[in-house]
Formats: structure tokens, sequence, C-alpha cells
């Protein structure tokens, strides 16, 4: 009797253990579920990132093919002038005046240059691209006579070592700007040159139409006006100052130039106004 009592309790003991030991994996049972958990881990992240690739992928707009224009607009060998940006290299020789340089030699130099640089500056052809809605405008729709008038700008400005240069394909004219309330007390305004906008007009069928139009277009024309340089002019307005006088600093008292200063006119070879992208054109207009 004592004898079972004691075989029972011995497996009830070994039984125990060998469930303890089910229970507490080994080191190396112990690494392979870890390592398993991190795979799962991994790959749920890596699901979850290519669905999020999937979902923006499918917000973000179709790529828009470029617009493939006629040689006569889009030539690589235009030379582009930009408004506010640099001239092209060697502009300063169109004009008269000292020509650029380090000493009195290098200048000496450049001068020689001036009618070959010239010569080639006109042999090029330049196109000027504009957009809307600051440099085209469509303004608002002319009821009575059932067309939108639209404008493009006249002139443009560059900049080289000696200042600006006003470019223009319209009638320009050196005048006094008006005054602004910053400048109204202003002994002198610089003067300025100002060209006229090229108009037109867009028929419209109907007054639902004008509006339909205008939501979609009104701030997305572009215009290209290809150009060959034409004569150049420079106003001068030569001005007294007054001397002013704040501590030991003294400005003025003496003869300076408030004028426009450079002006090169073009000759217009073509326009063209279009919308959605300069994909639809507006008007094309080539000189013959």
């Amino acid at each position: 009797m004592y004898i079972r009592a004691a075989m029972k309790r011995l497996t009830t003991g070994l039984t125990s253990a060998l469930l303890f030991f089910s229970a507490c994996p080994t080191e190396s049972a112990q690494k392979r579920i870890e390592d398993k958990i991190a795979a799962q881990q991994k790959t749920l992240e890596k699901s979850k990132a290519e669905r999020l690739a999937k979902e923006e992928a499918a917000k973000a707009p179709p790529p828009v093919a470029p617009v493939v224009l006629d040689t006569f607009w889009d030539n690589p060998e235009y030379t582009p002038l930009l408004p506010d940006a640099p001239c092209p290299s060697d502009f300063w020789a169109l004009f008269p005046g000292e020509a650029p340089g380090a000493d009195k030699a290098e200048k000496k130099a450049n001068n020689a240059k001036r009618a070959a640089l010239a010569k080639a500056l006109r042999e090029k052809t330049y196109v000027v691209k504009l957009k809307g809605p600051g440099q085209v405008t469509l303004q608002p729709y002319d009821a009575p006579a059932g067309q939108f008038p639209l404008e493009v700008l006249g002139t443009i400005d560059c900049t080289d070592s000696f200042g600006h240069v006003a470019i223009a394909w319209t009638a320009a004219k050196a005048s006094t700007p008006p005054n602004s309330a910053a400048k109204q007390d202003a002994d002198v305004t610089q003067r300025i040159w100002l060209a006229d906008p090229l108009k037109y007009a867009l028929p419209m069928k109907s007054m639902l139409q004008a509006k339909d139009y205008a939501d979609r277009y009104k701030a997305g024309f572009s215009a290209r006006v290809v150009v060959k340089l034409g004569k150049t002019d420079v106003d001068k307005k030569i001005i007294k100052t007054a001397k002013v006088t704040d501590k030991d600093i003294t400005i003025g008292g003496g003869m300076e130039d408030w004028g426009a200063g450079r002006l090169l006119r073009t000759d217009v070879q073509g326009i063209r106004v279009a919308v959605d992208r300069e994909k639809t054109a507006v008007l094309e207009k080539k000189t013959p």
C-alpha cells in the first residue's frame, strides 16, 4: 500500500516536471519564435507600405504629355528673352556708350568687337514667353459686343552689367509713372519705358458660354512672341538734385540722369496665345 502511494507520488512529480519543461521552451526554440514574429511583422509592414503607395498613386493626377508645337513657335535655335532676368550675352554691344571691362585695355578690346557682336545678335531670332494673369490678361466680358477683350504685355525688362534694358514689341514711350502714395512727396521720379499691350478679342456665343470660359481659363492663358531685334533708343533726363546732408553724409546736389534708360525695339515675327498649358491655341498670327 505504501509502495503504491510512493509510486503514485513519483509519477505525479515526473508528470509535473514534464509539463513545466514543455511550458518553458529552450533558448533556441524561443529565438525561432521571435524570428517568426519579426518576419510576420516585416511582411505586414511591407504590405502596408505597398497599399499606401497604391493609394497615393491613385490620388495623383495622371502625367501630362508634353505639348508639341510647330517649330515656328518652339525652335531650339531661338534665344529666349526672359522677363526680369539677365539679358542675353553681349547685349551691351547694341547700344552706344562704354564697353565693359576690368581695365582700359579690356574695355578697348571689347569695344573693337562691338560691331561684330551686334551683328551676331541681330541675326538671331528670339522668343518671349508670357503667362497669365499678369502678362496675358482676359479682361471682363463685354456683353454688348459679345466678346472678351484679351491683352498681352507689350514689354519686358532684362538686366546686364550696365542696368536695365526695356524690350518692346509695341509702341513704347519714356514716361514718368503716376506717383504712388510713397512717392508723392519725392522731388524727382525715375522715368520708365511704357509700352501699349497687344489687344485682341475673343467672341462668345452667349453669356453662359462666357461665364464657363472665364471660370475655366481666366488665369490660364500663355503667349509666345517671336521677334527679331530692331532699333535701339536711350532716354536721358538730366536733373540737378537738391543736396541733402545727414550728419557726416551728403547726397545729391549734382546733375543726375533720371531718364528711362535703354530701350530695344523689336520686330514681331509672330504671336501665339493659348490655354491648356499651350495645347489649345486661341490665336496664332505670323508676319508675312
